[in-house]
């Protein structure tokens, strides 16, 4: 008899466990813009939840989405080149050491006389130096004041695979400010240390993005061909020119 209670009892407290982090986790779900569309969870007035099964892969799929997005979005910034207080091109670049160092393409650091660049991290404009460039790769590598910065980690191209989920994140103006946005898709080709996407964006703000893994890691950096889509070079092409 004693046996019979225990395990009731246990089963009542597992049971009402289970449905206290179901609650939980659909309250959590819905609170995330990419999931609050989507009908995934059936709160009942007994407060019963049920998940559908063939749709638990996209919640783990957008929450690792969301996880790699607030967890690289601090390393992005946006870079300008301005002469005589103008601004002539504008792009996005990343942060790739603490100490300041920040990578991003050739297209936004202008090479006109007198012009200098600017990194700008919230509402920061931040004076920066070119460290060197690479005009094959298009790269450029860039020095602004700062430490304790956070930056992104590299994928290496053995990683790469081809329908493999990528994203990228970017920074554009916004009524008011500069605000982050990201855009997602998957490889479709690899050709050495370049790869195309199913990504379309437009070149001003995708050009020197970084393309993450699903997990955050950098893949590449950006640029958008004459068709729209967006390719990378590769993170091992960015590495070496680093070091």
């Amino acid at each position: 008899m004693k046996k019979i209670i225990i395990t009731g009892t246990l089963v009542l407290v597992g049971g009402m466990a289970g449905a206290f982090a179901a609650i939980f986790l659909s309250s959590y779900a819905q609170s995330i813009p990419v999931l609050s569309g989507m009908d995934i969870f059936d709160v009942r007035k007994d407060q019963a939840v049920i998940v559908n099964k063939t749709e638990q892969v996209v919640i783990e799929q957008q929450l690792a989405f969301q996880k790699a997005y607030e967890k690289n979005v601090p390393a992005i910034v946006a870079v300008k080149s301005v002469l005589y207080g103008n601004t002539q091109v504008s792009g996005v670049g990343f942060i790739v050491s603490s100490d300041g160092l920040v990578v991003t393409r050739r297209e936004w650091v202008s090479s006109a006389t007198g012009s200098k660049v600017v990194v700008t991290r919230g509402e920061n404009d931040i004076p920066a130096d070119v460290v060197k460039v690479s005009e094959e790769r298009g790269l450029v590598l860039l020095k602004i004041k700062a430490s304790g910065l956070p930056v992104v980690s590299f994928a290496k191209n053995e990683e790469r695979k081809l329908g493999e989920e990528v994203f990228l994140i970017g920074m554009k103006r916004g009524t008011k400010e500069m605000i982050s946005f990201m855009n997602a898709g998957v490889i479709k080709s690899i050709d050495g240390d370049f790869m195309e996407t199913n990504i379309m964006e437009d070149f001003r703000l995708a050009t020197g993005t970084p393309l993450f893994t699903i997990t955050g890691d950098v893949l590449g950096i950006n640029s958008v061909n004459s068709a729209g889509y967006v390719f990378a070079i590769s993170s091992d092409a960015i590495t070496k020119f680093l070091y």
